[in-house]
Parts: C-alpha cells; sequence; structure tokens
C-alpha cells in the first residue's frame, strides 16, 4: 500500500490523529468558485452583476455554465497536483464541495448539478494513488449558511434563519450530506476519506445559537447512523466563528468528533491586522495556541481547518466584488465610509509601495526581509495549531495573490 512519505502511516492503516499532526492543503477554489483565488472566472461578468457561483450560472444558463465549470474542473486541479502535495511532504488534503454537487436542486437554484461530484471522485482516486488522506467538506448550503461568497449565494442568510424556509433548508443539508457520507462508505475510503467536515462557516453568530447545536446534534446523529459505531470518518465541525472556549464539553464522549475546523487569519480584523511584524510573528504562539491547547483539553481533538501566510486583506476580491481592503483604507464599514487604513508604515519601516495593495499582490515586490517575516509567521502559525491536530493551509494556489497560495510560497522561498 502507498505512502505519501516516510512519517506517515499506508492507507489502510489508521492515520494516528492526536499524535501525528495533520499537514495539509486545502483544494479550494475547484469544486466551489470563490472570486479571490479565480478571479479570471468572474472579471468579464463583473459589469453583469456577477458576484458568485449562484449569479454567474444564473447569468450563463446551464449549457454554457456547464462547459465553463467542465473546462476549469479538469485544469485548477490534475493529478500533477496531488503528486507535488506528496512531494512536499504534506499528508492530507480538503476538498470543498457545495451541495449541488449532489444534484436534487429547486427552481431557483441555477447551480449546475452532478458535475462536480464527477471531479471529487477522481480526486479521491488520485489522492490513494499518492497515499493522501482527504476531507471532503460540505462547503456551501441550500439557502446560504453564511451569505458569504463561498457559501454559492451571496446576501440574506437563508438557513435555519427562524423561517420555515430556514428549518427547510436545515433538513435539506442533512440530506445532502447523508447522500454524500453513502459515496465515501465504499470498500477502502475508510483510510482515503478519513475526515468529514459536516459544513463549512455556518455563521452561528448572526443565528440561534440552540438550534444550531441542536442541528450539530441532528447532523451527527445521522451520520454515524449511515456509519454505524465506531465506523466512518470523524465528523469535524466548525466553531461558527464563536470561539473555540464555546464549544467546551459540547457533545462530550461523542465517537470521533473534532472541533472545529477553526479558521485563523489575522487579516480580518482591523487591530490584528494593523498589529508590528514583530507583534504578528509572536501572536500565533502566545494567543492561538493557547487557544488550541485549551480546546484540546475542555473539548477535546481540535484542528485548523484554514489559514494562510497573509498579514492584509489585499487579495483582488478576498472581501467580496468591489468591497475594497482594510489595508489601503478601501474598505467600507458598517455605515457605507472607508475605515482607516490598517497598513501604517512608520510600525515597520518599510519601502514606498509597502502600504499598496497592489505591490502586495506582487511577489517581485518583497524585499528578503519581507520574504524571511512571512516565513516565521507562517511557521509560528504551523506550530501553534499541531499543539492540536494540525492544518490544511488555505490555498494550495491562487490566480493573483501569494500569501494565500502555498505552492507559490513554496518556489519563492
Amino acid at each position: 500500500m502507498i505512502c505519501c512519505n516516510k512519517l506517515t502511516p499506508p492507507l489502510d492503516q489508521p492515520f494516528k490523529y492526536g499524535t501525528e499532526p495533520i499537514r495539509g492543503l486545502n483544494l479550494g477554489g475547484w469544486l466551489v468558485l470563490e472570486p479571490f483565488i479565480t478571479p479570471s472566472l468572474f472579471n468579464p461578468y463583473i459589469k453583469q452583476n456577477v458576484t458568485e457561483e449562484y449569479s454567474l450560472t444564473k447569468l450563463l444558463g446551464p449549457e454554457q455554465a456547464r462547459e465553463l465549470l467542465e473546462r476549469h474542473y479538469s485544469t485548477w486541479v490534475t493529478e500533477n497536483t496531488f503528486k507535488r502535495i506528496r512531494d512536499l511532504g504534506l499528508n492530507h488534503v480538503r476538498i470543498p464541495l457545495g451541495f449541488w454537487a449532489l444534484g436534487d436542486l429547486e427552481k431557483d437554484e441555477p447551480y449546475v448539478p452532478d458535475l462536480a461530484l464527477d471531479y471529487l471522485l477522481q480526486g479521491l482516486r488520485w489522492a490513494a494513488q499518492y497515499g493522501i488522506r482527504v476531507m471532503v467538506e460540505l462547503h456551501a448550503a441550500p439557502g446560504s449558511q453564511n451569505g458569504w461568497n463561498h457559501s454559492g449565494k451571496m446576501g440574506k442568510i437563508g438557513w435555519l434563519d427562524g423561517t420555515a424556509e430556514g428549518e427547510k433548508n436545515g433538513q435539506r443539508t442533512i440530506e445532502y450530506m447523508k447522500k454524500l457520507l453513502r459515496l465515501l462508505q465504499g470498500p477502502g475510503m475508510d483510510h482515503v476519506s478519513p475526515l468529514f467536515g459536516v459544513l463549512n462557516e455556518p455563521a452561528i453568530f448572526m443565528l440561534d445559537r440552540d438550534r444550531i447545536k441542536q442541528w450539530y446534534k441532528d447532523a451527527f446523529a445521522e451520520m454515524r447512523d449511515i456509519t454505524g459505531a465506531g465506523k466512518g470518518p470523524w465528523a469535524v465541525l466548525h466553531d461558527g466563528f464563536l470561539g473555540l472556549n464555546q464549544w467546551e464539553g459540547f457533545m462530550h464522549g461523542a465517537d470521533r468528533l473534532a472541533l472545529a475546523d477553526a479558521h485563523q487569519y489575522l487579516i480580518f480584523d482591523q487591530n490584528l491586522i494593523s498589529m508590528s511584524r514583530p507583534e504578528q510573528v509572536k501572536f500565533p504562539c502566545e494567543v492561538w495556541s493557547q487557544d488550541m491547547q485549551r480546546s484540546v483539553l475542555k473539548f477535546g481533538p481540535t484542528l485548523v481547518g484554514e489559514f494562510s501566510s497573509a498579514t492584509n486583506d489585499c487579495a483582488t476580491y478576498l472581501n467580496g466584488i468591489g468591497a475594497g481592503y482594510r489595508w489601503d483604507g478601501t474598505f467600507m464599514n458598517e455605515n457605507g465610509k472607508p475605515g482607516e487604513a490598517a497598513c501604517q508604515r512608520s510600525k515597520n519601516n518599510d519601502t514606498d509601495g509597502y502600504c499598496s495593495c497592489d505591490a502586495q499582490n506582487r511577489i517581485g515586490t518583497y524585499t528578503p526581509e519581507y520574504r524571511q517575516f512571512l516565513s516565521e509567521f507562517t511557521q509560528t502559525q504551523m506550530d501553534a495549531f499541531e499543539q492540536g491536530l494540525g492544518w490544511f493551509y488555505w490555498n494550495f494556489k491562487t490566480e493573483t495573490n501569494p500569501l494565500w497560495s502555498y505552492f507559490d510560497g513554496v518556489d519563492q522561498g
């Protein structure tokens, strides 16, 4: 049986979660589109108010949308992607999937059904070929679990929002989860896909917390009804942006349950993004490391599903198409006005252009000192997250921003 590296057990043996760290990459922007990862897919249609996959597929119609997606799916991730991940010494990938990949769409859901599922299965075959384990994760729920573009549809949350339609979408999500799990129960799949992300980034902080926690319990019960006790993948829950400490004691003693698919970023917080470089390098060790240790003690197995090398929010369309950036002061606050620029050259003694988002997106402008800082910041995060089960870097690559591309980070030292 193939091993991805000498430190990782072959796929016919269990991975020792909690002993050996997860060191993985996200295959984001593949089967769920994100404008900031692949802006070229969206640029031709922005003037027609396209902002995410819903509006893109609605504008193009079923045939043209299928053609565009098939071209993208077949080129954004290939067998060579998995080979390179193996060669880099990593041991896991996380593959986001939208609910529409599983079909059974309603009239107002213009997504292309079924197609992405074929590519997911191909990805699992490639992973098995190179000894890499996969965390398959439901990334987008019907109605949108957070109203952000990577949920498939921007705007109002229509998932467990206190309405009858929101309740219906919550139940539909469980049905999609069950359908996906059944597909992952084939012979030999236990070790190829040993982790299952129940749902990416539900905005629990904006919803009824008790209702969502009950939904988690219901979803977990349905999952174990399919897999059986002690069988099938670990269930991985997102913390819903409540913070790890809010989940202490939740579902204590559950069969292979992990928290929280936590996503740790500095760059969406005005205070953190404004810190000096030395402060940012220290932050993961002083704060996130302690959070991980406490969560492991008070909740149980905890991992980080997303993080990056970015210490600014300059990636094209990162905050949404037309939303601007905190870094240079063009991001619109809740009052619809630009906020104060987070970049302050005086804190880092840096060169002209440092506070320009255009420069931040061009790796050729990075000084040796800045590259060293990025390396240290990335490494301290990895060290902090390995206080738990480990990490998945977001993302394996992007079209335009190297601070979010693991492959670029390696290529550029």
